[in-house]
């Protein structure tokens, strides 16, 4: 087995095309034209491809950050949706259209109590909304035009 395959593996699993043949592919091919001589540079040359895969996976990450800015705006008008949805349903649910809030004592805990179950939904929708609306990785060029 030649060195450095398990790296390449992994790459091509977590990297996109282009950066995996430009950033990765090049220092894995290194390590394994090195490394045939001495077993001691070894370890050398994987602290430098592990070096290479992280900045290829930082340009990959941070690509993907700029072309997901145009559709945030998006993903938090469906969170607002779905969080409203939920949170009134859950105040029909308490009981505040009726008259029982009036006898009731509102106290520390029960606001304490109504204030993480809105959190608690808010959180739902916002997992919910960016697992269903995430927008797709780019998938050419290095970044996206403005």
């Amino acid at each position: 087995m030649m060195p450095g395959s398990w790296l390449s593996r992994v790459g091509r699993r977590l990297l996109h095309a282009e950066s995996f043949a430009l950033m990765l592919s090049p220092a894995i091919a290194d390590l394994q034209f090195e490394t045939t001589g001495s077993p001691f540079a070894a370890p050398l040359h994987y602290c430098a491809v592990l070096r290479a895969f992280a900045g290829a996976l930082w340009f990959d990450v941070s690509g993907d950050l700029l072309a997901m800015r145009n559709d945030l705006s998006m993903i938090a008008v469906l969170t607002a949706i779905q969080a409203s949805y939920y949170t009134f349903m859950l105040v029909l649910l308490s009981g505040f259209g009726t008259g029982r809030p009036l006898q009731m004592q509102i106290d520390e805990t029960v606001m304490i109590r109504g204030v993480g179950f809105v959190a608690g939904i808010a959180f739902a929708s916002i997992v919910t909304s960016s697992a269903c609306f995430w927008p797709p990785r780019r998938t050419t060029g290095a970044a996206t035009p403005d």
